[in-house]
């Protein structure tokens, strides 16, 4: 009786415990399949950052919507555009790295995909297709995702759903991933002209796809072949206002981190500390994540221009040069500063240090539209050649060329370069395209005086120096975005010494 009762016990449970998972089970399966979820902030479940109307903070669907359409009002007036009328543009989305076995590193999104969709999840397509009959830039947007899966997003949890790319995101339709080569192969019937970055494909995966089944098969009459990267930076090189009201965010949060940084720095602590405090400070303000590996050289460690072991403690007497900056809602900051780690500069550090600080007060006074970054840049070498001459460490008789090598061993990078959804933004956009009001750029000259230079002064020897800031192209000159983080000597000795 009491084996007999213990078993009906036992079968009870079991039938409340599978009872119960299959709950849990048929719940997953009605979220994994409601049409307005997704697995990146909503304004329905993150009210606190996305206002109605939005799907990234601040910048709306209609504005996503509108980018696309001036991608492909810019293929309307290439060559290809006006001489063909059918048109298929292709890009993939970024996929998870790996740290190690099953580690994934934090996912972040291909820039010229998220730009035209506000996407964030990975192993996505975005598909832009002209209307037979229609003229440019009328089009229907293709979004390919991932299909629902239970099991998954248990782990993991929720992601869009093909009608979830219409009703939240915009597209015209949506459509799972193991669709594409079948889609890719209506592009058969007739000659399109083909807009895909082939030669630096972002998904090894989609690649196959789409060379297999558009580019290398042989039944489809491709009409030519462009990359679609050098026109979607045309559009993000010049930012929207909700595009620079997230850049101001960006490089406050960065600036005021450094103002902490600068407060807590001391003697004795490791370059690795100092740069996790400034990861804190801006994680503590709202950045998602650091936009790069901060660099932190303490000594003479502040002349290797990447460096990031941060492995060295700080000591009495050194400058720490800190280049580091933040992304807000996806747009990056880039910011550096210089600064004696006990307080105060030595002399010959603060005469090093007023040197970069004039040359970059005078490059900024000459941002303005019209300009070009590569104009910047001469302008910055001959000032530096001026000031090199002043120090006594490049003479005045050298010849021009002479003084220009001087130069470059000293200051070995460009001053400036475009900043926006990445810290190295739009790659393709030259830096002799003269600036336009919208655009952000960086002004960073230095003075890297390695300590094995046997033909420096040696009292300058194992000094770097860098200062950087972020500036808007406004109409009529530029803004500094990152004004809360000074760089006056006067001003960093008394934050530093707080």
């Amino acid at each position: 009786m009491y084996m007999y009762k213990s078993k009906r016990i036992l079968l009870s449970l079991n039938v409340a415990v599978w009872n119960q998972c299959r709950h849990l089970s048929l719940s997953l399966g009605r979220l994994a399949s409601h049409d307005q979820v997704a697995s990146q902030p909503l304004s329905d479940t993150h009210p606190h950052l996305i206002r109605q109307g939005e799907l990234t903070p601040e910048i709306t669907s209609n504005e996503f919507r509108n980018r696309r359409t001036r991608l492909m009002s810019q293929i309307a007036t290439s060559h290809d555009g006006m001489t063909h009328p059918h048109h298929v543009v292709i890009i993939p989305s970024a996929t998870t790295q790996y740290l190690s076995q099953d580690v994934p590193y934090t996912f972040r999104q291909n820039s010229d995909f998220l730009y035209l969709t506000g996407f964030q999840e990975p192993d996505s397509l975005l598909i832009l297709e002209t209307i037979p009959g229609q003229p440019l830039p009328e089009h229907k947007a293709f979004l390919f995702v991932q299909p629902q899966d239970s099991h998954w997003e248990i782990w993991n949890g929720p992601r869009c759903s093909v009608n979830g790319a219409v009703d939240i995101f915009g597209m015209d339709e949506g459509r799972e991933v193991v669709d594409i080569p079948l889609f890719l192969r209506r592009f058969h019937q007739h000659p399109h002209c083909v807009w895909y970055d082939y030669l630096k494909p972002p998904h090894d995966s989609f690649h196959n796809d789409i060379s297999t089944n558009l580019i290398d098969n042989s039944y489809t009459p491709v009409k030519s072949l462009r990359p679609i990267a050098p026109e979607v930076h045309k559009l993000r090189v010049i930012k929207s206002e909700a595009e620079i009201s997230l850049m101001r965010k960006s490089a406050s949060i960065a600036a005021q981190s450094f103002r902490e940084v600068l407060k807590y720095g001391r003697v004795g602590m490791t370059e690795l500390e100092i740069g996790a405090r400034m990861e804190y400070e801006c994680k503590k303000r709202g950045a998602e994540r650091m936009a790069y590996p901060p660099v932190v050289g303490a000594g003479n460690r502040g002349t290797i221009l990447h460096y990031l072991a941060n492995s060295h403690i700080a000591s009495d007497g050194d400058l720490i040069l800190m280049d580091a900056g933040c992304e807000y809602h996806g747009y990056a900051s880039d910011i550096t500063r210089t600064w004696p780690v006990s307080g105060n500069f030595s002399e010959v550090q603060r005469q090093l240090y007023d040197a970069v600080h004039r040359v970059e007060t005078s490059a900024i006074q000459i941002v303005k539209p019209g300009v070009t970054l590569n104009e910047l840049n001469n302008m910055t070498e001959m000032s530096l050649a001026a000031e090199l001459e002043k120090l006594g460490i490049v003479k005045k008789s050298l010849l021009l060329g002479h003084q220009k090598q001087a130069v470059h061993m000293l200051f070995p990078h460009h001053v400036g370069h475009y900043l926006g959804l990445d810290t190295h933004d739009t790659p393709t956009v030259t830096r002799d395209t003269p600036l336009q009001p919208g655009m952000v750029i960086t002004i960073e000259p230095g003075l890297y005086c390695p300590q094995q230079a046997s033909w420096l002064p040696e009292r300058f020897r194992g000094i770097g120096i860098r200062i950087e800031d972020d500036v808007l192209l406004t109409d009529d000159g530029c803004e500094v975005l990152t004004s809360e983080i000074p760089t006056s000597p006067d001003e960093i000795e008394m934050i530093a010494s707080n």
